[in-house]
């Protein structure tokens, strides 16, 4: 089969990204667009159009009325998906050799771009819940400790990311955060891709957007958390503490020089559509909807996890003794397609388009799963080995580019590590090349592979020792 053939393919209910159900929530003008004749939208950089760095043409526009809606010095769309702005972000808060303040469930292209570039990576821990099986968002106190650390004393911190929302829907109160680190004069870099549209609905029960929190720079995924297509994203900058200058240099470095046009007109769209009230009437229609949901598989006993995200659906599967895997194959091969299995969770994406018979299909088989496997006991999670600071034993990128060797997972206790380790999704590294292996985070990534088989093949890849 074909690629071009397989994505006709149909299921009974695509609970993944992107958010627009495969097309069903698209922007109307973005339909419209898609139903001319096919390929007349792909056109290079017109004078007309310009660039997401041009001073003038549509895309800059765009991007200024949006920034001035928003109350934002600048915005810039991107089509390297919300990975390519997190790290022109990245270059613009932090010069080779300085460091930045990382949360252990930041995204792997995070620390791609710390590789490439020979900024440090100084990891804080956040909270586990053995409960959920997942970490929970950061607090004021645990921020402060954080910031106060003896390790960071010697340091030059040209920045910190958050994470918020999580993938799976947890939120913090981002604005006191965001205050008590412009306190130290450190900028904030808030990783929003999962909670772009909660920008527009401020007033509907929803968390608070970093970017009306004046964080320095929000990065948005629109196919996650708005209506755009796969790739798009935005980049909001507030504030003085980032250079304007050095976030224009960032992106002119790390974007791509053929941007699609189309994905170009999607970022737009995918904003514009949010700002008209009818649309915005429909979407909030589309959340309350979202939230009856929860609601009624709750009411039949169907085991959900809570968070401020109510378009995440999170299965505790292992509330019943079933791993997220197990139970993520199981509903793939019935039709009903999830977003992220971990191990003690599922989690479904209901996006922006209507669910009408969702809860029927969802508790039929979920019944259905119950009966088949007939489980037993609850699942425990092996708790992230991680102290609450941490700072790599050996520069990062010196660790990816030296010289190496493959060992057995049992015989790398005490060597440095050489690669990158990461489950995807959701992409979050559990080793980072520059750090030292001790016996429980090999404990610990054994553990996630009894679940995730394709992980790890036993071996890790390791500094050779000086002779």
């Amino acid at each position: 089969m074909s690629i071009s053939s397989f994505l006709k393919r149909k299921f009974s209910k695509e609970l993944f990204f992107p958010s627009h159900n495969r097309g069903r929530a698209l922007p109307k003008e973005l339909i419209n667009l898609l139903n001319e004749d096919p390929g007349s939208w792909d056109l290079p950089e017109l004078p007309e159009i310009g660039t997401v760095l041009s001073e003038s043409g549509l895309i800059s526009d765009a991007q200024n009325l949006f920034a001035q809606k928003f109350q934002a010095n600048k915005c810039w769309f991107g089509v390297n998906g919300a990975s390519g702005l997190i790290q022109s972000a990245i270059l613009s808060m932090a010069k080779p050799g300085e460091s930045i303040l990382i949360p252990r469930n930041a995204h792997i292209s995070v620390i791609k771009i710390c590789l490439l570039c020979d900024i440090v990576p100084i990891f804080y821990n956040l909270e586990f819940s053995v409960e959920k099986g997942c970490y929970l968002p950061l607090n004021q106190s645990q921020l402060k400790e954080i910031l106060n650390h003896e390790l960071l004393s010697s340091s030059k911190i040209s920045g910190i990311i958050i994470v918020n929302p999580f993938y799976q829907g947890f939120t913090a109160d981002i604005s006191p955060l965001v205050d008590a680190c412009h306190q130290k004069g450190i900028p904030v870099l808030v990783d929003e891709a999962h909670g772009a549209y909660f920008l527009f609905c401020e007033n509907f029960g929803l968390p608070r957007s970093a970017v009306r929190s004046n964080a320095d720079l929000v990065v948005q995924s629109l196919h996650k958390s708005l209506t755009g297509l796969t790739q798009t994203a935005i980049l909001w900058f507030k504030g003085t503490l980032v250079k304007e200058e050095n976030i224009i240099k960032s992106i002119k470095l790390l974007e791509t020089t053929s941007p699609s046009s189309l994905l170009l007109a999607s970022c737009e769209e995918s904003v514009r559509d949010w700002l008209d009230e009818d649309n915005l009437k429909i979407y909030k229609a589309v959340i309350s909807s979202a939230r009856n949901i929860f609601e009624e598989l709750v009411s039949k006993g169907v085991p959900l996890i809570k968070t401020e995200d109510p378009l995440k659906i999170i299965l505790n599967t292992g509330l019943v003794g079933i791993d997220g895997f197990f139970a993520d194959k199981f509903f793939y091969k019935h039709g009903l397609i999830a977003e992220l299995p971990e191990m003690l969770t599922l989690t479904f994406c209901l996006g922006f388009s209507k669910h009408d018979d969702f809860v029927k299909v969802f508790f039929d088989l979920w019944i259905k799963l119950i009966n088949d496997v007939k489980p037993n006991k609850r699942l425990k999670p092996y708790i992230p080995p991680f102290d609450l600071v941490q700072i790599p034993s050996v520069n990062p990128s010196a660790a990816w580019s030296g010289r190496t060797e493959k060992l057995p997972l049992n015989s790398s206790i005490g060597r440095i590590c050489s690669e990158l380790i990461y489950p995807y999704p959701p992409g979050i590294p559990l080793i980072v090349p520059g750090e030292r292996i001790d016996k429980e985070r090999i404990e610990w990534i054994s553990e996630q592979s009894l679940y995730c088989k394709d992980l790890v093949n036993s071996y890790i890849t390791v500094l050779t020792l000086e002779k």
